[in-house]
């Protein structure tokens, strides 16, 4: 329902949970919602059936919901097929184990699954434990300035590790999830995921690219922006592991047929990615896709000091799905980056900043590779960097209070 008293009255105390990191109050939440008409939400809503989400919108109207509280065993907000017009604002999700067997494949739920939507708007919000942000297929409309904005967002431990029972979480088996998956988001104007603060603890999280463009596009005047994000951490279910296909962004995935299909017009710059395991930051298909001006720092070490099986490369441009034969995979730039990588497990010293089999001649250039070794140190002053980048923007992350 729109917002008013009755929707107010949710406010009342009742049920203690953790609200924030480091932060508890008592909140009383009310059963799932379904939004049938545009307005402005406020409340407090959980579901405990991993099969019903928390808040339904099943209107094209605009809804905003802000200043809430949400809860699931399974998606937190959902939308699909009804040409969304939604905006997300100083709200925090939380997503509860589904409690349910392994064969059920039930994970920690989407904090927003959004099917054919028009324009999404998702800013300071604080994001506890799911499986991040799924869009698919944009329908919106430049001229009317729908598009994507995912701003100023505070994640902690994206999570796709399937349910194997009350309270538990399979340490082997998972659905690759994200802090934000664009999937089919195609000749997207304005769209921007800028200012996020995402950080995964390791064995509390399972993040494949904690932000991945899927055969998706901007145009050529006016690409999809990724920047001045911080991403910390990107492991396996069982960290300890020798495989793992994740890590900070892939800037360019999927294998397009055409042009039209293929991921392209991307820009990922100013970005920080911190201990990212397998990767930094990819380019495994796509074309016209610019990644530069991004901090790039792994230690190869987990934070109990335990190398990583599964450090691999800080950067690379690789056709992974051989799009070259296509002509869908063609002028990626990689410049002006700062990579530290190193693999501790093939030596003290050893580093694997960059690799660039496939990038054009003169487009992988000016990347500077920190000299010697990479330690946790180095990669906790990359989090007192941010802190200190946000402040000199006057930004603030997560919930803000009004």
């Amino acid at each position: 329902m729109p917002l008013g008293p009755r929707l107010l009255s949710f406010l009342l105390p009742c049920v203690l949970v953790a609200a924030s990191v480091g932060e508890a109050q008592t909140i009383r939440y009310d059963k799932p919602i379904v939004i049938r008409k545009g307005g402005t939400y406020r409340g407090n809503w959980q579901s405990l059936d991993p099969k019903v989400p928390a808040v339904t919108v099943a209107t094209s109207q605009k809804v905003i919901i802000e200043k809430s509280n949400i809860r699931s065993k399974g998606t937190l907000i959902h939308t699909a097929f009804t040409n969304a017009n939604l905006t997300i604002r100083n709200t925090r999700g939380v997503a509860l184990n589904p409690d349910r067997p392994l064969k059920e494949h039930r994970y920690p739920g989407r904090f927003l699954v959004a099917e054919e939507f028009k324009n999404i708007v998702v800013e300071n919000n604080e994001m506890i434990g799911t499986s991040g942000i799924y869009l698919r297929d944009y329908k919106g409309n430049a001229k009317l300035g729908e598009t994507v904005k995912i701003l100023r967002n505070q994640a902690r431990n994206i999570d796709g590790r399937y349910s194997v029972g009350v309270g538990r979480y399979s340490d082997q088996e998972y659905r690759l999830v994200q802090f934000v998956q664009f999937n089919a988001v195609r000749k997207i104007s304005g769209a921007e995921i800028a200012w996020n603060e995402v950080i995964n603890d390791p064995g509390k999280s399972r993040p494949e690219e904690n932000i991945n463009m899927y055969l998706s596009s901007g145009v050529p005047s006016s690409r999809i922006k990724i920047h001045d994000n911080y991403i910390q951490g990107a492991y396996a279910a069982n960290p300890q592991v020798n495989t793992y296909a994740g890590g900070g962004i892939n800037a360019g995935d999927g294998s397009g047929k055409t042009v039209a299909e293929a991921a392209g017009h991307i820009l990922v710059y100013r970005n920080q990615i911190v201990a990212t395991s397998n990767n930094g930051i990819a380019v495994s298909a796509g074309h016209d896709i610019e990644v530069y001006h991004n901090r790039v720092i792994s230690s190869g070490y987990l934070p109990s000091g335990v190398p990583i099986p599964a450090q691999n490369v800080g950067l690379y441009v690789w056709d992974a799905r051989g799009d070259k034969a296509r002509k869908t995979f063609f002028n990626i730039t990689v410049r002006d980056n700062l990579v530290g990588w190193s693999k501790p497990l093939n030596g003290r010293n050893v580093q694997n900043p960059t690799w660039f089999p496939d990038c054009e001649p003169g487009k992988c250039y000016g990347n500077r590779v920190v000299p010697g070794r990479v330690t946790l140190t180095m990669e906790r002053e990359e989090y007192t960097r941010w802190q200190n980048k946000l402040k000199s923007a006057g930004i603030k992350v997560g919930v803000v209070s009004k």
